[in-house]
């Protein structure tokens, strides 16, 4: 070392600075790469992402080689700006050289490049790949006694290993898609989110209630049967007897109808007997079974629609495809402005609503943000604040939704003008 010039020494304290930056840039970098952007890359053959992707299967023994190579440059950077003071300095050089090497290292190896490889994890994560890998295979020994030395902290209960790949929980991936709205489209980032609640949405709270279901009465007039037929809106319909809570079976009108159609019998002179020779047994849910799991299962039986039971077996309503469908999506099949079912607008900008209609179906149509933790119709809802049948022209407030009864039967609200809050327009983005 005496006979290496301070000039040479010089040159290599500055190589093993930028070392030293090197391996805390790679340390943070690789620790702060989006794992899911990283494996997507890998399945498209990247070849970089594929060996990190490898390499960070183990991420004690890359933190291991990283920490490694780290400490042995830095303790070579100490040991070289020891002999430059001394040279330069004297004895009095030492003591003064390892406090400022210590503000180097901090200053321009430290704080700076983990800055940046926390901004730009990527980048660096990928350009390191190859110099990590090699030095991997090369510190392979040393590596290995500090990955089982890390070891041993796996037996304290709470430094089980967990990796940042593992499956992210619900809550999580909800934060997830919320964080990415800006580089995906809204309608996009609406259905993803819509996806995630899915598995908090109970069938009670899209199902059509019981006094709306289109049902099919064996016991009625044909001629009006034949017209119910006709004019369902849904694919399959229930038949019952006598009362809704007596069901026969489900009719498909979709084959049904394709039915009559090919054996020329259009005209529909029907009996009772040619359509229960064309139920199907129907599927219960229950009213607090998840939409989820109710998908899946009208998807695996090729079924459109399920009836709902309560608690006690009695007929709550029915739940179809499509209505679950909109959870995610939206209205299926939307209607023309104007036309939509139990809504019209007003000029004053109120609007009549039929107050059967569900209050998620309203918040849907219109964008509103009615609660919908509590009774699933505008009917339920009005009473639910005035726990009684209110009077014709009683108005209320409800989440800053003005509302007022115009219709009222004996039993129920019938009609609500509804009033919506006035928006505030948005301040521009600076």
């Amino acid at each position: 070392m005496d006979d290496i010039p301070v000039g040479i020494l010089i040159a290599a304290l500055f190589f093993l600075i930028c070392c030293s930056a090197f391996f805390s840039a790679s340390e943070t970098a690789t620790m702060a790469l989006n794992r899911y952007r990283l494996e997507d890359r890998a399945n498209k053959n990247n070849r970089r992402a594929v060996m990190l992707r490898q390499m960070l299967k183990r991420p004690d023994r890359l933190l291991g080689t990283i920490l490694l190579g780290n400490n042995l440059v830095n303790n070579a950077t100490v040991a070289i700006t020891t002999i430059i003071a001394l040279r330069l300095y004297g004895d009095a050089g030492v003591a003064a050289s390892t406090a400022i090497i210590t503000i180097v290292i901090l200053v321009f190896a430290e704080v700076p490049p983990k800055t940046l490889a926390a901004s730009h994890p990527e980048g660096i994560a990928y350009f390191a790949t190859y110099i990590l890998n090699l030095l991997q295979k090369v510190l392979f020994p040393f590596v290995l006694f500090v990955s089982y030395a890390a070891k041993v902290f796996e037996f304290i209960p709470h430094f089980k290993s967990r990796t940042t790949a593992d499956s992210l929980e619900i809550d999580e991936l909800r934060v997830a898609v919320k964080a990415s709205e800006r580089h995906i489209a809204s309608y996009q980032h609406n259905m993803l989110l819509s996806v995630l609640e899915l598995g908090n949405t109970t069938v009670d709270s899209v199902m059509v209630p019981r006094a709306n279901i289109h049902a099919i009465d064996l016991e009625d007039d044909m001629s009006e049967i034949i017209d119910q037929i006709q004019t369902c809106p849904h694919q399959s319909v229930p038949v019952y007897e006598g009362s809704i809570d007596n069901i026969v079976g489900e009719l498909s009108l979709r084959r049904f109808l394709q039915t009559k159609i090919e054996s020329s019998e259009f005209a529909f002179e029907l009996t009772v007997e040619e359509i229960k020779n064309e139920l199907r047994e129907p599927i219960y849910v229950t009213d607090e079974s998840r939409l989820l799991e109710q998908i899946k299962r009208l998807q695996v039986a090729n079924r459109s629609m399920g009836i709902v039971v309560d608690e006690y077996g009695g007929i709550k309503g029915i739940v179809t495809l499509k209505e679950m469908l909109e959870e995610i999506a939206g209205v299926v099949g939307g209607q023309l402005p104007g036309t939509t079912p139990g809504i019209k607008k007003e000029k004053d900008g109120s609007y009549l609503v039929d107050a059967k209609i569900t209050v998620r179906d309203l918040n849907r149509m219109l964008d509103w943000d009615l609660n919908t933790d509590g009774p699933n119709t505008l009917n339920g809802l009005i009473l639910e604040q005035f726990e009684e049948i209110p009077h014709k022209g009683v108005s209320l407030t409800i989440d800053g939704h003005e509302m007022e009864t115009v219709r009222v039967s004996g039993t129920a609200v019938e009609v609500v003008r509804i009033t919506p809050p006035v928006k505030s327009p948005q301040e521009p983005e600076e």
